[in-house]
């Protein structure tokens, strides 16, 4: 970790970062430094104020990336618009047919069924099997005879190369492009990709069946080639597919789905989030985005604040309104209003993906749309008495499927001597048990990115900037072997305390633990 900057005069320590330089028009108006006061001189207490700033400093870092991106996505396509004012859509059409013919020629060549072709200059990636590219290639033949259906197997085209990791075969597309921007090369990465996606979508709207629905036909099965579509793929596909004039604009379940994969996620938010959409899709007949009025999610959000809570599966089954009902009538739990809140922002920052990144809607109306405010009268979480202690603590273990004895054991003695999350305990590493000045203690600490991309364990984040802390042993927690316990696993499991941890199961049983 970086240390704290000493101001040379004052002694005051601070929390600095140079910005880079492309990120300063979108990062606290433009300055090139980030820095704010840790309001100390003493380096101990600076480095325990240090760590907040730098994960906040982080996600405006994010978000500045993302505002780079997305305003060089637009450069990109005021650049392709102009490169291709006054080309018609036939001619449009002709370059993806050329990248088509030049694609099933380099495969062709790599399984050695010519001598050479001009396709093989370029790199299209892995070839399909050869009994694939023969159906590909008796498929393609027979959609160009067919002048409705003719650019299918280029629009596939155009979708594969767009998944590949090097556009080697548009280079010099990209390049004519930025060239008649006015911008020399080397062209920047970042933007040398969003002229390459600008240029993709432009084809691909050309490409895009427009049938007359009067019309009927059958198209033929499709033959998928060995190359298998990434989960970019899924969101390039949505994305540029979904922009053409003529397409159906996705509906909220789709474009959950392409935010959820759009950048890694937390399994659990998502789960959560996914839940919350599927009700708004059960209540709304899974709407169109550009459908959605701000009536709706009020809708939707008087429907959530009268839903029971933990009700069986023959309860969750039935339509929401019915659950409603049943609700009333039988005087249920109702999900609290923080529960709700939580529904309305899956809502919100669905429909921003749909605004910001897919730009098939220019408006969120679920802004508009308040949150329900906190129930001032409902009973507080009053601490357990002594007697609810002894009768807890002497209770048989519950029977959990999927849950080792031992990591339930101590896990519920590790929760009320901490008062550690149940994540937090599930994610816990023997390397976080360390000792200072002769106490031992637990860090509770996020990974770094790169520890969360290299472990296969779960990656330790933090709920809240302030979730970072160093919680004392309880004297009863050493009495009772805690720390011979980390001195085994030290050597067996250096990456995790406890066996077939999951967050779901886990809480589960914490439940039926207190019930």
């Amino acid at each position: 970790m970086a240390a704290p900057f000493k101001d040379p005069r004052t002694g005051i320590l601070y929390f600095r970062r140079v910005i880079p330089a492309a990120l300063r028009p979108f990062f606290d108006g433009a300055s090139s430094e980030y820095k704010r006061t840790l309001d100390t001189r003493d380096p101990d207490e600076a480095r325990q104020r240090y760590h907040p700033h730098a994960i906040v400093y982080d996600q405006k870092l994010a978000a500045a990336r993302r505002s780079l991106a997305s305003q060089q996505l637009r450069s990109a396509r005021s650049m392709v618009d102009a490169y291709l004012d006054g080309v018609s859509e036939q001619q449009l059409q002709g370059m993806a047919q050329k990248l088509a013919s030049l694609e099933v020629g380099a495969f062709q060549h790599a399984h050695g069924l010519t001598d050479y072709d001009p396709g093989s200059r370029y790199d299209f990636g892995s070839p399909p099997e050869r009994p694939d590219l023969q159906n590909f290639g008796d498929r393609k033949t027979m959609l160009e005879a067919v002048p409705d259906f003719s650019p299918l197997p280029w629009l596939e085209t155009l979708r594969r190369i767009s998944t590949l990791p090097s556009l080697d075969p548009i280079d010099w597309a990209i390049l004519a492009i930025a060239f008649n921007s006015g911008i020399a090369q080397p062209i920047d990465p970042a933007l040398y990709e969003a002229i390459g996606q600008a240029y993709f979508d432009r084809l691909c709207e050309v490409c895009t069946p427009k049938i007359d629905p009067a019309r009927v036909r059958i198209l033929p099965s499709a033959i998928p080639f060995s190359v298998v579509p990434s989960t970019h793929h899924a969101a390039t596909g949505l994305q540029s597919a979904e922009t053409s004039s003529n397409a159906p604009t996705p509906t909220i379940t789709k474009v959950f789905e392409d935010w959820a994969v759009s950048q890694p996620r937390e399994p659990k938010l998502v789960d959560e989030w996914r839940t919350a959409i599927t009700r708004f899709a059960r209540l709304h007949d899974d709407p169109p985005v550009d459908t959605i009025t701000a009536s709706m999610v009020r809708t939707y959000r008087r429907t959530c604040a009268a839903l029971p809570s933990r009700v069986g599966k023959a309860i969750r089954a039935l339509p929401l309104l019915e659950q409603v009902e049943l609700a009333k009538a039988q005087g249920l739990k109702v999900l609290a209003p923080a529960t709700v809140n939580k529904a309305l922002s899956a809502i919100r920052v669905t429909l921003d993906h749909a605004v910001e990144e897919l730009e098939v809607i220019t408006e969120n109306v679920a802004k508009a749309v308040k949150s329900l405010p906190k129930n001032e009268i409902e009973d507080p979480r009053l601490p357990f008495e002594p007697q609810d202690l002894v009768k807890i603590f002497s209770a048989e273990l519950p029977n959990k499927s999927g849950v080792a004895p031992s990591t339930l054991a101590w896990t519920l003695l590790l929760a009320p001597f901490t008062g550690c999350r149940l994540e937090e305990l599930g994610k816990l590493r023997p390397g976080n048990v360390r000792t200072y000045d002769g106490i031992p203690y637990i860090a509770i600490e996020p990974d770094r990115l790169r520890v969360r991309e290299e472990q296969e364990c779960p990656a330790k984040r933090m709920k809240t900037a302030s979730a970072k802390r160093d919680i004392p042993l309880h004297p009863i927690l050493i009495q009772a072997g805690f720390l011979d316990l980390v001195n085994k696993r030290r050597e067996r499991m250096p990456n995790g305390f406890f066996r077939n941890w999951t967050p779901t199961n886990m809480a589960a049983g914490h439940s039926a633990f207190r019930g």
